[in-house]
């Protein structure tokens, strides 16, 4: 191949992909479980949006809270999934528009977090909590500390002062494992990730001490960036899903309802109560 030739067929490669990179719907996900969780759970909702809206819908999965949010923040994402309060922070730096609630087996179209101690920890109800050791999640977790912080407050417990918050776990499975395994007396975790740690850890040694108040649950979001039409087309394909398509079985949510900005003010005053 000559040099003219070589040069052209590397503009047409280099126009194809960038054609490809435009055509590119990028989904993120808050990273609350592994990677390796997240890929099972939410591969199959990628290609089905792919396949209902035309264009090729990618996972792209943060190693953490922090590296998410600047995901969003920065712009390179399309679609993101995120907790209440994620959510709520992002959106007064983003416009991001929530299109469709998640809708789960245990809670429906809400959530909550627990506090999880061992069974022979010997503590029976909230008040036991003072003095002791608590392992969370990530401080912008809203069912792995915020919830949790906001429920010792309104039970007369200081989060600050009244207990000793070790460094943050980063994930919910490193929360319980930490429980189990003596390094923390107590943990707090969104309710339905106790039940994934099975296999893992003997779940007959663990005990739920408490249950958080319910907060609406996690908004699949789009961009500003995101054309109209195609936001409009992701919101319909989510709310025509039904419990048994794949899609949602992978991800362990039972439907997608419809949802409002609105539908977040609870979280918006549950963390101005608490300084957030």
């Amino acid at each position: 191949m000559n040099v003219k030739k070589l040069c052209l067929a590397l503009a047409l490669a280099f126009a194809t992909s960038g054609v490809a990179r435009a055509q590119e719907i990028r989904m993120g996900v808050l990273p609350r479980l592994s990677a390796t969780e997240l890929t099972t759970m939410f591969g199959p909702l990628a290609d089905y949006l792919s396949r209902e809206t035309g264009r090729k819908v990618t996972l792209v999965l943060a190693k953490d809270f922090a590296a998410f949010e600047k995901q969003v923040r920065d712009g390179e994402l399309d679609l993101a999934f995120a907790n209440s309060l994620v959510y709520v922070q992002l959106k007064r730096d983003v416009d991001l528009q929530p299109l469709a609630l998640a809708a789960e087996k245990k809670g429906g179209s809400k959530f909550r977090g627990i506090f999880v101690v061992r069974k022979d920890s010997g503590m029976q109800d909230l008040k036991d909590l003072k003095g002791k050791r608590l392992i969370f999640v990530e401080k912008d977790s809203l069912a792995g500390y915020f919830a949790q912080a906001l429920f010792l407050k309104k039970h007369g417990l200081d989060p600050k002062t009244d207990v000793v918050t070790l460094p943050f776990a980063k994930k919910h499975d490193n929360v319980t494992m930490a429980v189990f395994n003596k390094a923390a007396d107590a943990g707090g975790i969104r309710e339905d990730d106790l039940e994934k740690m099975k296999g893992k850890v003997d779940l007959s040694q663990l005990k739920i001490l408490a249950y958080t108040d319910y907060f609406p649950n996690w908004p699949l979001a789009a961009s500003p960036r995101l054309p109209a039409a195609t936001r409009d087309a992701v919101r319909a394909a989510l709310l025509k899903l039904r419990a048994s398509d794949r899609a949602l079985e992978a991800a362990q949510l039972t439907a997608f309802a419809p949802v409002t900005d609105k539908d977040y003010d609870p979280v918006r005053e549950a963390a101005r109560a608490i300084g957030m």
